[in-house]
């Protein structure tokens, strides 16, 4: 018996299921039944037996009917089976009654609302952006396989790192909320800033941004290894491979064609989306203007977008050693998986007051009220480098084709009824193996010549002998640039330096949690999109995306 089952595994064909917009790996048995096939089929798809219609030309002609004989079929590994079929609906399987006062603190968290955060004392820039960390799993798995005694990052990092496992693992396990003591303890001792109390003795309100920046960065320095990759890529940690930009900026002098651009890279783990009167009001006061600052920003793809290229001043060699004006472009050269934009609402503005019979300078950080709306899925094409945006247009275009082949096909199975089916997919399999190697040789044209060209040796250029090139670690080869949103950190408020934080996140399709604090409620995309501000009500400051297909 154990003879016959080896050789009937061996025997086993890998085909591939086709049914409506689903592809499904099937196995079929060559010496089985057809009967055997269509019992596999049901539990794959939930498809009745006698609703099942087969169809594989190059295989067998017509339906495949019960009394057909396998082995009679010209069958072969990778081949396409259409199916024509309804599913039932699955009867709800029966379970047993648990109550919920028989239940562990574990069990019961798992059937719950998530735990909130208590307020420790002004921390809710502190709760809000834990929870939206919480749902990031990758860097979850990073935590709980980081060990500090393997080494990696200075001790109060390693410590932070620890806290930040701890913190978000008790949340995980309780129904009540959870107090985050432990990770707000080591934050305080790894930067200090965040230790600041009022005269009274109270902790200060602190920047959810700041806290987002100085945390990776720590992390950083402990997250080194690739335990949720395959690879880090050119990136230099597992923080940056997740999060990070690399950035290639260009500084072309407007004074003088003889002097050569200036390029760089560097790697960030933030965009930023202007706001008039924000951080392009205050450069422009210092000489260092961002172009189109004072232009009217009413969507973050503008905001985005002014905040990549500007005028600074800085040397000219070639003028005599003056400063001179200068326009700086920067484009992303390499994507993350996750993506985090700041909406750059809190300047600095300087006035001149009399104090005590004496003028001097007083520095008020303020708060820009200004709605600016954000899209659900964002495009990043506009932002990236010449090299990432051939690699995206070639995997948009492909799937152009594969939109255009299912257009043809459903109208040749219109034409033709049903008999036709099975020849329109059969031709649509062959069109897009067609277009994924005319893609696959445009990309490798695409890599050589970039290679043969001078210029720095990061982001694409790196990977360009890989077999299978993305636009970044951990990014699918047929990645396209698009990001859904799936994470926020709002503040409600006039003051910068007061208000309130609140962390909303997705959780499966229009279904969103708001925190605020130790506090979580439901609600929908609908309300999510309408936190871009204009009055006292919450408004987005920190806006995270994570790769879309």
């Amino acid at each position: 018996i154990f003879e016959k089952e080896k050789q009937s595994m061996a025997s086993m064909i890998s085909a591939t299921l086709k049914w409506g917009k689903e592809k499904k790996d099937l196995q079929i048995d060559p010496t089985g039944s057809v009967a055997e096939v269509k019992a596999n089929i049901q539990k794959l798809t939930g498809v009745p037996i006698e609703r099942q219609k087969l169809s594989c030309p190059k295989a067998w002609k017509g339906n495949l009917t019960d009394d057909v004989a396998l082995s009679s079929c010209k069958l072969k590994d990778k081949m396409l089976v259409m199916l024509i079929g309804t599913a039932d609906v699955m009867a709800a399987r029966t379970m047993d009654v648990v109550f919920v006062e028989d239940m562990k603190e574990e069990e019961k968290a798992a059937v719950s609302l998530p735990a909130g955060f208590r307020n420790l004392g002004n921390t809710c820039y502190m709760n809000s952006t834990l929870q939206c960390w919480r749902t990031v799993p990758e860097l979850r798995e990073a935590l709980e396989s980081y060990n500090p005694a393997s080494g990696g990052g200075d001790p109060g990092s390693a410590s932070l790192a620890v806290a930040l496992k701890e913190t978000l693992n008790g949340a995980d396990k309780q129904m009540d909320p959870f107090p985050p003591m432990a990770f707000w303890h080591h934050l305080k001792q790894r930067f200090p800033a965040f230790a600041a109390t009022t005269p009274q003795g109270h902790p200060m309100q602190q920047d959810a941004e700041e806290l987002y920046s100085e945390t990776l960065a720590a992390l950083s320095g402990c997250l080194v290894e690739p335990v949720c990759l395959p690879t880090l890529g050119t990136a230099s940690n597992l923080v940056d491979a997740l999060f990070g930009l690399e950035m290639e900026t260009t500084d072309t002098c407007d004074e003088s064609t003889s002097e050569p651009p200036a390029v760089s890279r560097d790697t960030a783990r933030k965009l930023v989306c202007n706001i008039t009167g924000g951080q392009g009001a205050a450069a422009a006061a210092e000489g260092g203007a961002v172009s189109g600052a004072g232009a009217t920003v009413d969507h973050l793809h503008e905001g985005v977008a002014i905040g990549l290229k500007g005028s600074i001043e800085k040397n000219a060699p070639t003028l005599g050693g003056r400063n001179a004006l200068w326009t700086r472009t920067q484009r992303i050269t390499r994507l993350p998986r996750y993506m985090c934009i700041q909406f750059m609402r809190f300047y600095v503005k300087e006035a001149r007051v009399i104090e005590e019979g004496r003028e001097v300078t007083k520095a008020t950080k303020c708060k820009i009220m200004r709605p600016v709306s954000f899209p659900e899925v964002m495009d990043v094409y506009d932002y990236c480098s010449d090299s990432v945006k051939a690699l995206l247009k070639a995997n948009r275009d492909r799937h152009g084709d594969e939109i255009m082949g299912d257009l043809k096909k459903k109208a040749k199975i219109e034409a033709e009824g049903e008999g036709g089916a099975a020849a329109a997919m059969q031709d649509d399999e062959e069109d897009e193996d067609a277009a994924a190697l005319k893609a696959a040789l445009e990309l490798s044209m695409a890599a050589g010549s970039s290679s043969g060209e001078g210029g720095g040796g990061g982001g694409l250029a790196a990977e360009a002998g890989s077999a299978e090139q993305s636009a970044g670690p951990g990014l699918p080869p047929d990645f396209q640039g698009n990001y859904e949103l799936f994470a926020l950190v709002t503040h409600k408020g006039r003051l910068a330096d007061g208000g309130h934080y609140m962390g909303w996140v997705r959780q499966d399709g229009d279904n969103w949690l708001v925190f605020d604090d130790d506090e979580a409620s439901p609600c929908k995309t609908e309300t999510v999109m309408q936190l871009k501000g204009g009055g006292d009500s919450d408004m987005a400051y920190l806006a995270f995306y994570r790769h879309k297909n």
